[in-house]
């Protein structure tokens, strides 16, 4: 990872969309932004995050002293964050009743709670954590917006949420999109676009931008798009590593397995839907991992686990060993 800015005290760098900012949960989340930077700068540390499908900015600190004075930073709102969005519909039709500022800014406030049951999807609840969010149209057309956000407080899937809240979810956004919207982009349309803030030691202003080229109208960006394994991969993969069979799988939609065992090993790719996977960890903690595709898991020979397919069921490519 190239920062696009690099002091003795801070690294800026552009996250691209799809990948993890720290490590996650299982020997294939472990690739993140973070340990490619250590892997360069070892004394970075995070300070911050973005959702691994979003894409932008974001700061990392150069040690323990740079990390605190960040993180107050951040503690006292004196960082200040601006996305790019592209979301489904008109919303300058549907919100015009709502006052604007003089710059053209309008406000939700949605209190953000995490629904624990389908975690890790957040939802607007009166029992959830006070949020703010700002945001401007930009451009529209006669399916989607071009917004510009502003989170003034910081909860998980925020700017999702909100706009998801407000009946215009996020193209490409595989947690609160419907198929059909999901469909419109092959990523989260959700870009941390601009970064402002003193710096930690010299309280020098620090400004950083990362524009896109995004529009309101098909096809809405331009995209790299990620080269796919095809089944052939995934099973010549397997193979190699002992497993005796491979073949595709379905569940319909809504479909739950309680606790149950395997007599064999298993090594699985999801290609289509999404899906709930709820473990046990060796230190006796409950895990549940929310899966969508791309993403592989791996279970012992007769390891309890729990399944549930989402309202899309799913498709997955496993592997048996026996």
């Amino acid at each position: 990872m190239t920062p696009i800015h690099e002091d003795e005290h801070l690294l800026v760098l552009e996250k691209p969309s799809g990948l993890l900012s720290v490590p996650g949960r299982g020997p294939d989340k472990q690739d993140c932004l973070a340990s490619r930077v250590q892997a360069i700068y070892p004394e970075a540390l995070v300070v911050h995050r973005l959702d691994q499908d979003t894409s932008g900015l974001l700061v990392m600190a150069r040690g323990i002293e740079a990390q605190r004075r960040m993180s107050r930073l951040f503690e006292t709102r004196q960082v200040h964050k601006r996305y790019v969005a592209v979301v489904a519909g008109q919303v300058l039709q549907t919100q015009h009743e709502v006052p604007t500022d003089e710059d053209g800014w309008r406000t939700i406030d949605g209190p953000i709670l995490l629904d624990w049951e389908r975690r890790p999807i957040h939802i607007v609840h009166p029992d959830g954590k006070p949020s703010r969010s700002r945001w401007r149209a930009l451009q529209s057309s006669d399916t989607a917006t071009l917004l510009e956000l502003e989170p003034v407080t910081g909860r998980t899937h925020q700017l999702r949420v909100h706009l998801q809240s407000i009946g215009h979810p996020m193209l490409g956004d595989a947690l609160y999109a419907p198929a059909p919207v999901r469909a419109l982009s092959p990523r989260l349309m959700l870009h941390a676009q601009s970064l402002a803030f003193p710096h930690p030691f010299t309280d020098a202003p620090m400004a950083f931008s990362a524009p896109t080229d995004w529009s309101a109208h098909a096809p809405y960006g331009a995209f790299k798009m990620a080269p796919m394994m095809t089944f052939e991969d995934f099973q010549q993969q397997a193979l190699a590593e002992g497993f005796d069979e491979v073949l595709e799988r379905h569940w319909e939609p809504h479909v739950v397995l309680d606790v149950h065992t395997h007599p064999f090993a298993v090594k699985a790719r999801l290609t289509a839907g999404q899906m709930w996977l709820s473990c046990t960890a060796p230190d006796g903690s409950h895990q549940k991992r929310y899966l969508t595709p791309g993403d592989e898991f791996a279970l012992s020979r007769d390891e309890p686990h729990a399944e549930q397919y989402g309202p899309e069921g799913a498709t997955y490519w496993v592997a048996r060993k026996n």
